[in-house]
């Protein structure tokens, strides 16, 4: 096992097409608002709706928002 990281894995019990399991690596150093930051990627990774998501967690401050705005521009435009 990987003693740098801590793992967040998610797995499915039932019969569907959609993800059967994510797993995230997360770095041991992580502040608390990081580690928000990486539920609301696994919610929305499980395929929780967006206004769900933003009612439950609320507004998050993400420092990676604004460049991965841009990186999904750049895989659609």
């Amino acid at each position: 096992m990987d003693k740098q990281y801590d793992f967040l894995i998610y797995k499915r019990g039932n019969e569907t097409k959609e993800a059967k399991s994510i797993e995230l690596k997360l770095p041991n150093d992580m502040t608390c608002n990081e580690f928000k930051v990486i539920c609301v990627r696994m919610a929305h990774a499980i395929g929780y709706h967006e206004t769900s998501v933003r009612e439950t967690f609320g507004d998050i401050k993400d420092k990676n928002l604004d460049r991965d705005k841009k990186q999904i521009k750049l895989l659609f435009d």
